[in-house]
This record gives structure tokens, C-alpha cells and sequence, in this order.
């Protein structure tokens, strides 16, 4: 192998392994909410976003294959589209598998930069994730399919919303609930 090749492949993961971390601090930045909601629903354990998220991820993987191969151009961009918003989507809920990582190993500088714990994890599972065979083929492909799962129990979570207890005053807009008095004679 060439010293050219060497270097090649070098950057190409140092630049991926960057573009992990970055995806993971700008969902956060962008989606703070569903992230907090991801990293409650991973802190409670991995299985059910697992499970939640493997049709998840693997329909529009799947779509995005076959509409790439039979679509032509267009099914090539369309295909490509679809890839990308399934990715975006999981890395809402891998920035709360990283943030659940980082608070677990949590530092002294976090009080002020709750970021920051994202960033640890996040550089813990890009790194993680750098082990050949395991790494590859295991640890990042589980690591997606959680993030789908915990981003789509987010999103449920966000479209419907909690039953109000009963004791509650209020409407489902938040707005306090106006009850008429009796006339008075």
C-alpha cells in the first residue's frame, strides 16, 4: 500500500469519526428537547429502543437501496433523501444515547455546559466504534438503531401527549379551564 493510500483512508475516518461527534452535538443544539426525551428513554434502558428502532432504521434503508437501483436518477436522489432524513432522525436519538453515556461518566465542568456530556459520549461511542470487526459491523449499527428507536419514541411521545390527571385545570391547548359560577339573585 502506498503512503498516498495510507493517508487516504486515515482522513476518511478521521473525518467520519469527526462527522459522528458533530452529528450528535448538532442534534443537540437543534433538537433539545427530543434529545433530553432520548436520553431519558436510553437511561432506562436500550432494549425497547432497539426494538423500536430496527424497522425503523431498516424500511427506509431498505426503500432507499431499491429506490436507488430501479428509480434511475431520480429514484437515485429520492433514494438518497430518504437516507439522509433517516439519518438525521437516528442521530436525535444517538446524541441521547452519547449524553447518556457522558453523564455516566460525568465531570466536574458539566455543571455549566451540559454540552459537554454529549461531547464525551459522543467521542466515547465515535471511538468506540473505531474497533475493526466489532466496532464496525456491531457496536455503530446498534448504536444507530437505538438512536432510531429513542428518536421515535420522542417523536410519539411529542405527537401524543400525555393524558391530564385528573385534578389538572387545564385544556389539551395548556390554556386553564374557565368554569362558570351560578348566577347570583
Amino acid at each position: 500500500m502506498l503512503m498516498a493510500d495510507t493517508m487516504a483512508v486515515f482522513f476518511v475516518v478521521l473525518g467520519l469519526t469527526l462527522a459522528f461527534v458533530s452529528l450528535a452535538l448538532l442534534a443537540r443544539g437543534l433538537w433539545p428537547n427530543a434529545v433530553r426525551v432520548s436520553t431519558e428513554r436510553t437511561r432506562r434502558g436500550l432494549v425497547l429502543p432497539f426494538v423500536v428502532g430496527f424497522p425503523v432504521a431498516l424500511v427506509p434503508i431498505a426503500s432507499s437501496i431499491a429506490l436507488a437501483k430501479l428509480g434511475g436518477p431520480i429514484g437515485t436522489i429520492i433514494g438518497a433523501t430518504v437516507l439522509s432524513a433517516t439519518v438525521f432522525h437516528s442521530f436525535i436519538g444517538v446524541a441521547g444515547l452519547a449524553t447518556c453515556i457522558g453523564e455516566r461518566l460525568a465531570s466536574a465542568s458539566d455543571a455549566h455546559r451540559p454540552w459537554r456530556a454529549t461531547l464525551r459520549g459522543g467521542v466515547v461511542l465515535a471511538l468506540s466504534g473505531l474497533l475493526p470487526i466489532v466496532g464496525w459491523f456491531v457496536l455503530l449499527p446498534v448504536a444507530f438503531v437505538i438512536g432510531a428507536g429513542a428518536a421515535t419514541i420522542a417523536l410519539i411521545r411529542r405527537l401524543i401527549p400525555a393524558e391530564p390527571s385528573p385534578d389538572s385545570n387545564s385544556t389539551e391547548l395548556g390554556f386553564p379551564t374557565v368554569t362558570a359560577e351560578p348566577a347570583r339573585q
